[in-house]
């Protein structure tokens, strides 16, 4: 019992960065993310989560790859660009399937992880913990 009250607590500690311009998918992501016991923030742009991430600590950011004013790529370039939070984990959501050129990305910049949209919430949950508690 005190192990499991002790996991929980550990959980309710970390902290996710959910960042995607789609106001609805945002706010399901983070609905899902808080049943798994994490504390969320949400943001609509990666200027703002950039911003954010030099204000406070995330265990794990998930960042849409298709965003109007900056891309998930580019946001991930700068935010691996900055020594103060170039070690950031991110996960990319997107409905993009990735290319030879995009896996070549990939691997320069290190996600953590990918998760294609639409979300599957058992393989969501599964990723997201295996992340976050690594």
């Amino acid at each position: 019992m005190l192990i499991r009250i002790l996991k929980e607590r550990t959980r309710l500690e970390k902290k996710i960065l959910i960042v995607d311009d789609e106001e609805d998918i945002r706010n399901s992501i983070k609905m899902l993310v808080e049943t798994m016991g994490y504390e969320v923030k949400a943001v609509d742009d990666g200027n703002r989560a950039i911003d954010l991430l030099k204000k406070e600590k995330f265990d794990l950011m998930l960042l849409d790859m298709l965003m109007p004013k900056i891309s998930g790529l580019a946001t991930l370039e700068k935010i691996r660009a900055d020594s103060k939070i170039k070690n950031q984990k991110v996960v990319f959501l997107t409905v993009v399937s990735l290319s030879q050129a995009g896996e070549d990305i990939m691997k320069r910049l290190k996600p953590a992880g990918y998760i294609e949209k639409p979300i599957d919430n058992v393989v969501f949950k599964k990723t997201i913990k295996k992340i976050v508690e690594s």
